[in-house]
């Protein structure tokens, strides 16, 4: 096969093209496009003329000489390519009638080639052991090479027969894709785009299935079963068996449609050189450790001597670890056999190697006299007896490289295992291995072997329970199996609860001379002051890990001095690094450290190592804030607090988004310990509650923030601060109003507002109107909303705040268009989204969304629409979920309201997962779209279901407009003929 230019490829997934390196190949007229196509889709065969006639052209548009023409178009051809390749691709094969044209490019080179094999090779993949999601990548990859309709603009008889082909693969893989979707269970969309998919290919039962499962997994079972109904009405037969079995399946809530839920002591040996220790009994796990370690240290290809080290916490296992690997090599592979030393690095004073030599000179066969007294020559004399020597050497439990390296041989056919608490990244030429505790099975399979099935097996989910409790360290699980061996009568529960109390835990992992917090102490006892203060302050915030900027802030440092003192404890295994300047303590190395630090810190030191973390949180959560919404931080700001830090800065509103999502645990455990510590300032704990719920959302997220903030209103009101009560009880309604939990919103802004001082509280009484005009708005009390718009607009105005202002407008005008004002309505909207425009914000998108919402009221629908989409992107990019399920209820209302009835499917189906997590509200008005549309389109069963489901909703929040709405909608539903239009 001759070679093409390299980057030469064709695609007939679309308009047929050809390139070569990026840049378009002319390919000349329609006709030549065709001939193409013919060839491309032979795959290297030969094409007879009265084929290639056959395939060009219908009987009644052949030309008077047709094989004339085709040696035409195969000329054209032939000198475009060409210009791109050194030999000929388009080749001549026979002559006559009986020969033909072949063209000869690789697999790689032509779309529909890979595009055609993708099922077998996912096929394939599944049947040589791989995985679903590996299977799924093939699909995926074929289906992103869909470029449009298949030889577009092209209409032979070939041309048509091949796109209705091509079609018909795509479908099948689609199907077999969202086939592999359910089962990963991964793709929360996936209703969606199967609704979607049946209506361009409604006979489809595969699709249906699939879409039936995915409703059904999303909690939308009344809906599931409507997509069975829907599909005897389309097909006007029973469907097959797989949807009837799965319809079946539904009606019984069958669990199996869900988707799946997802050392000891260590022997010492006295002396420098020791007897090699024998392996601990039911040793577990570490498959992929242990052949990593047998297949380098038996590597016979070395140039010089294999050093392998093993680093870890303590108690993970180490020494166990090395000892099975040197016992599983056995003597086959050193021949002359091990030494073995532990080091003490963990103790205050480490072996010294000029000792070690000793003990190892004495056991390779040199008498006591003959070991020379100097360091050197002592070295030169080990070395010098292991040069013609296979040995395997264990240095157990190492300090550091200045310990291990005249303890190094020369000679290549030796080998070397060091373990150490410690990176010993200064060791030259070693390979390292960190070692971790044991994942979750291993732990579980090595408690079964020291306790016994049968114990495991009474109590399984207590089992589970108890290897989290234990940290997944093997250490702490052999003890707590030595315990419940010595106690029969014990229960594995009654462990987990007493291993739950972070201040009791570590006195219950001890037994006999084996104790979890004794190897911690050993480590600990090697600390200068400096980190140590460092390893017991980082243990403070409740939360899973610290960032380096954090960390700098509690510890009342510079980054660059904090980074450098955290990595030493990072080296030293006290520490984990699992991302980029981040850091996180193991459970029981966290709950060392903080007894450590009740014992050696005074209160009133870690009162002022957290308050400096509080500070610079509220100074980076407000500068965030201000980037998020394009505003001042002095115009976001509610409470007379200034911050001593001054803040993370932030380039863009995402930047400043994601810093916020990221940081949501450290500072929701800052304001619960401002809570319990007087000595951080609760002002400034409500301070950063508040940015807490103005940047993000969620359902989930709201209530934890309306949680916090009645705990902070409480000790505030305890502590007679009236500013932060206030403050936190207007967060707590705010909260609770985008939560949905109206009446209980409304009682907490009132309160705020009583609260107030309106000389100097402005800027709060202006944001708790402005949160009761939408209240009233929702309730359907439009005078009271506008009452409440105007108040909140005349004190921005009055403060200057002009974002502020802009999005009280935005709601105001709303309201304006709900009471028939319509003029002043747009007015008001317009000069909203002017205030809040400018950079890409969440100020900005919440203008044009408002715009929207009023255009719409105003009968201005592709404006509304232009505006909605613009919004919609933005929210998206800057993760406000709340106002981007908001923009999608509006974009499919529009185009319902405009008849565009499967694209108002579509949207309200994309839309939905998402509203779930953030609104009952729109999951309401997401299902009264759909609802409607699938009237339209049809689908009966499914569209009543989705009604039924929306009044449902709006029943639960007393939204009587809404409920009188929606009843109305279903009497109409009932009534009406079934048509599709």
């Amino acid at each position: 096969m001759n070679t093409p230019a390299a980057g030469l490829g064709f695609a007939l997934l679309g308009p047929v093209r050809a390139w070569c390196d990026g840049l378009p190949v002319d390919l000349g007229q329609p006709r030549s496009h065709e001939v193409l196509a013919v060839l491309l889709a032979a795959a290297g065969r030969t094409v007879s003329m009265p084929l290639l006639v056959d395939a060009v052209w219908d009987e009644a548009d052949r030309p008077c000489r047709p094989e004339h023409s085709v040696r035409t178009h195969v000329w054209r051809l032939r000198r475009a390519l060409a210009r791109h390749t050194a030999e000929p691709l388009l080749v001549t094969v026979g002559g006559g009638r009986v020969g033909g044209y072949a063209l000869r490019v690789p697999a790689h080179a032509v779309d529909i080639w890979a595009f055609e094999r993708a099922a077998a090779r996912a096929e394939e993949v599944r049947a040589c052991g791989g995985t679903a999601d590996q299977a799924r990548e093939v699909l995926t990859a074929a289906l992103d090479l869909w470029a449009g309709e298949p030889l577009a603009g092209l209409h032979g008889p070939h041309a048509r027969a091949l796109r209705a082909r091509l079609q018909q693969t795509r479908q099948s893989l689609l199907e077999a894709r969202l086939g592999l979707d359910a089962e990963l269970g991964d793709r929360p969309h996936l209703a969606a785009e199967a609704g979607a998919l049946v209506m361009e290919f409604p006979a489809s039962e595969r699709l249906r299935a699939i879409q039936m499962l995915a409703l059904y997994r999303a909690g939308r079972q009344a809906e599931a079963l409507g997509v069975h109904e829907d599909t005897r009405r389309h097909l006007g037969t029973p469907p097959g068996a797989e949807l009837a079995a799965l319809h079946q399946r539904i009606l019984r809530s069958d669990p199996a449609l869900r988707l799946p839920e997802d050392s000891g002591h260590r022997p010492r040996t006295p002396g420098a050189g020791g007897a090699f220790p024998s392996p601990v009994a039911g040793f577990t796990g570490r498959e992929e450790q242990l052949r990593d370690l047998t297949g380098l240290l038996t590597r016979t290809d070395a140039s010089a001597v294999v050093v392998s080290a093993v680093n870890g916490m303590a108690g993970v296992g180490k020494t166990t670890l090395a000892v099975h690997t040197a016992h599983e090599l056995g003597d086959d592979a050193f021949p002359d056999g091990r030494l073995y030393v532990d080091l003490r690095g963990a103790d205050t004073e480490p072996l010294h190697p000029h000792h070690v030599l000793e003990g190892f000179l004495q056991r390779l066969g040199v008498a006591d006299e003959d070991v020379p007294d100097d360091a050197d020559e002592r070295v030169a004399l080990y070395r010098t007896l292991l040069a013609d020597r296979r040995m395997l050497l264990l240095l157990d439990n190492a300090a550091s490289c200045e310990q291990l390296r005249p303890l190094i041989p020369g000679a290549a056919d030796c080998a070397v295992l060091v373990t150490s608490r410690a990176w010993l990244t200064g060791l030259a030429g070693a390979r390292h291995l960190r070692l971790d505790v044991m994942p979750p099975g291993d732990a579980l399979r090595l408690l079964r072997r020291t306790i016994g099935d049968r114990a495991v097996d009474a109590e399984p989910e207590a089992a589970v329970a108890l290897v989290a409790a234990c940290g997944h360290l093997p250490l702490a699980l052999r003890i707590v199996a030595s315990r419940l061996a010595a106690e029969p009568g014990r229960s594995l529960a009654d462990m987990v609860r007493r291993l739950a109390d972070e201040r009791r835990c570590l006195d219950e992992l001890r037994t006999g001379d084996a104790a979890v917090d004794a190897a911690f102490e050993l480590s600990y006892s090697t600390l200068t002051p400096e980190q140590a203060r460092a390893f017991r302050l980082l243990a403070l915030p409740d939360v899973p890990d610290l960032a380096l900027p954090s960390a700098a802030a509690l510890l009342g440092l510079g980054t660059d001095e904090a980074e450098e003192l955290i990595e030493s404890l990072v080296e030293l295994n006290l520490l984990e690094s699992h991302r980029l300047d981040r850091y996180r303590f193991h459970d029981l190395v966290r709950a060392f450290a903080r007894a450590r630090g009740a014992r050696e810190d005074a209160p009133g030191t870690t009162s002022r190592a957290l308050a400096g973390l509080l500070d610079f949180c509220l100074a980076t959560a407000r500068n965030a804030d201000a980037v998020a919404h394009s505003a001042e931080p002095d115009e976001r700001t509610l409470i007379d607090v200034v911050p001593a830090s001054p803040g993370l800065a932030f380039a863009t509103a995402r930047e400043a988004t994601d810093w916020m999502r990221q940081e949501t645990a450290l500072q929701r455990a800052l304001i619960a310990r401002a809570c319990a510590d007087d000595g951080l300032p609760l002002s400034q704990a409500a301070d950063l509650l508040d940015r807490l719920n103005t940047v993000l959302s969620g359902i989930t997220h709201l209530t934890a923030v309306s949680e916090q903030a009645r705990q902070v209103a409480e000790v505030a009101a305890r502590r007679g601060d009236r500013p932060s009560e206030a403050l936190a009880r207007y967060v707590r309604g705010n909260a609770l109003w985008h939560a949905n939990a109206f009446p209980e919103a409304e009682t907490e802004l009132h309160r705020s507002l009583e609260l107030c001082d309106h000389d100097t509280d402005l800027r709060l009484c202006a944001s708790a109107h402005l949160t009761l005009c939408a209240h009233a708005r929702v309730r359907g009390r439009f005078d009271d909303a506008v009452a409440h718009g105007e108040a909140s607009v005349r004190f921005f105005r009055t403060l200057g705040a002009a974002t502020a202002e802009g999005t009280a407008l935005g709601e105001l005008a709303f309201n304006y268009a709900r009471q028939g004002r319509l003029s002043e309505a747009r007015a008001a909207a317009e000069r909203g989204a002017e205030l809040l425009g400018g950079r890409e914000s969440v100020s900005k998108a919440i203008g044009l969304y408002y715009l929207a919402r009023v255009l719409r009221l105003c009968g201005d629908r592709d404006e509304a629409l232009r505006r909605a989409e613009a919004a919609l992107p933005l929210f998206r990019t800057l993760n406000v979920s709340s106002f981007e399920a908001a923009s999608g209820n509006l974009i499919a209302e529009l185009h319902a309201e405009e008849e565009r009835y499967a694209l108002a499917a579509q949207t309200a189906e994309m839309f939905l997962p998402l509203a779930r997590k953030v609104s009952a509200m729109l999951e309401g008005g997401l299902l009264r779209t759909l609802g409607r549309s699938l009237v339209h389109l049809g689908q009966q069963a499914r569209a009543g279901a989705c009604l039924r489901a929306a009044l449902e909703l709006f029943e639960g929040l007393r939204a009587e407009q809404d409920v009188a709405h929606l009843r109305r909608l279903l009497d109409e539903h009932t009534t009406a003929p079934s048509t599709a239009r």
